[in-house]
């Protein structure tokens, strides 16, 4: 982690139909930049809307671009930086928490409501004026067959998470849930069905994981992921402190071993003497995963759908991004 002084040019991409946006609204957001009317702010619904905004204030001179939207949309800015290039260097990003979820903001971006946030953003970047920090951290890279050009993350998920996204938009949206308590439903669902072994919601998905370090035969998942994020929902860390690159893999098997012993464990990331690939847990990092499986998986939230007979996903270190918090 590193300090900076501030004295930048500052954009700001709002997305009206993240969670958070659409319940809060941005008439605060507009309110305060009513004041700042040289700043550059755009609304943006559409991948295509994030790269036209991006290439706007690359033209502008911005090199602080603020993403005031849920994981979505930080996937979508990522992915038009790293691919589309529209800046000479990379600018810092600094993110408000204006989604659903909001994973990558828990632990990259600024804390408490968006529009303080974002008024204490502003301040640093025109005068230096308050404290800040500086947090550089990889991003994947993720080329698969059924999209084309590669997509760039922090957070890729299978089995039961992928079954997990589609829970939340169809059953536990409606109810009005957002955040923590929305998240703690959906880990109660997905734990009872780990118990029952007989729930949808964690239906095995078959996979074969290669890395550059090395191979698990195919086998079916429970759960499977790739980040490189250090903390997920609700502080939850089941990678723990897998060496070997600046990803992480963590997945639970078909029929793991000794579940309501070891789950808490894995959760937290500690060591367990049960947490073995032999029971069904997988925990490891690389620097690039191979996975053939033919199934759903999403990153960071928008979903998608792999072919093995189309080739294995292949998600690789894709470089790294500097995060401002203030």
């Amino acid at each position: 982690m590193a300090t900076d002084s501030g004295l930048r040019r500052l954009g700001l991409i709002s997305n009206p139909l993240s969670g958070g946006n659409q319940r809060r609204g941005l008439a605060a957001v507009r309110r305060l930049l009513a004041r700042h009317p040289g700043m550059p702010h755009v609304e943006v619904r559409t991948a295509a809307e994030v790269s036209a905004a991006l290439q706007e204030f690359a033209r502008a001179g911005v090199d602080l671009v603020a993403v005031n939207s849920g994981d979505g949309t930080v996937q979508a800015v990522l992915t038009a930086l790293f691919v589309e290039r529209p800046f000479r260097s990379l600018p810092l990003l600094a993110l408000l928490a204006g989604g659903t979820t909001n994973m990558t903001a828990q632990e990259l971006g600024i804390s408490g409501p968006v529009g303080g946030g974002l008024e204490r953003l502003i301040r640093w970047a025109a005068a230096g004026e308050g404290p800040a920090a500086l947090l550089s951290r990889p991003v994947m890279r993720v080329d698969h067959s059924s999209h084309p050009g590669s997509l760039y993350g922090m957070f890729l998920g299978a089995a039961g998470i992928y079954n997990g996204i589609r829970f939340f938009h169809a059953r536990v949206r409606p109810m009005g849930l957002r955040g923590d308590p929305a998240h703690l439903l959906i880990i109660a669902r997905f734990l009872a069905g780990l118990l029952r072994r007989d729930d949808k919601l964690v239906a095995p998905l078959h996979a074969e994981i290669r890395t550059d370090r090395t191979h698990v035969p195919p086998a079916g998942y429970r759960m499977l992921l790739v980040t490189t994020l250090d903390r997920l929902i609700v502080g939850a860390r089941p990678f723990g402190d897998a060496a070997g690159g600046p990803l992480h893999l963590a997945a639970i098997g078909e029929r793991p071993r000794k579940l309501l012993t070891t789950l808490p464990a894995v959760v937290r990331g500690r060591p367990s003497r049960w947490a073995t690939r032999a029971n069904g847990y997988v925990n490891l990092g690389a620097r690039e995963v191979r996975l053939s499986m033919k199934g759903g998986f999403a990153i960071d939230g928008e979903l998608f759908q792999a072919d093995p007979l189309q080739g294995p996903l292949l998600i690789r270190d894709g470089g790294r991004v500097e995060f401002v918090r203030v």
